[in-house]
């Protein structure tokens, strides 16, 4: 049998060195698509992430509120303890606070200043409407 021409082994040649090109291509096209997903995967997470922020923010904002609101209500029924003539010390001992605590929900003693998050959509609203 005769040995193959030259031509015809230089073309299996080029033929299987674009047969690797087009695969190594196939291979990197599919990766650079692959990346793309991950970061579109990533962004959402991230936006996931976000809003669950936003409303647990927000939902922290208006517990703070009704936590306020109870703490207003229990103030006023220990006053109307105190108006019964019922001494602090009783008063206290009755609903197992200190007299410290006592005084703080009577009003005589300012409470703590709670930090306000700038961010709280409440707030903002709070501050941008005028005091009547």
């Amino acid at each position: 049998m005769a040995a193959p021409r030259k031509s015809s082994v230089q073309l299996a040649a080029r033929e299987k060195a674009l047969l690797k090109a087009q695969a190594l291509t196939a291979r990197h096209e599919k990766l650079i698509e692959q990346a793309a997903e991950f970061f579109v995967h990533q962004d959402r997470a991230e936006q996931v992430r976000r809003d669950a922020q936003v409303k647990a923010d927000a939902i922290l904002a208006q517990a703070e509120r009704d936590a306020g609101g109870a703490r207003a209500d229990a103030a006023g029924k220990v006053q109307e303890m105190l108006a019964t003539g019922e001494s602090r010390a009783a008063v206290a001992a009755r609903l197992g606070v200190t007299g410290a605590e006592l005084k703080r929900l009577t009003g005589t003693v300012p409470a703590p200043i709670a930090t306000v998050d700038a961010k709280d959509p409440a707030v903002q609203d709070q501050e941008q409407t005028p005091a009547a």
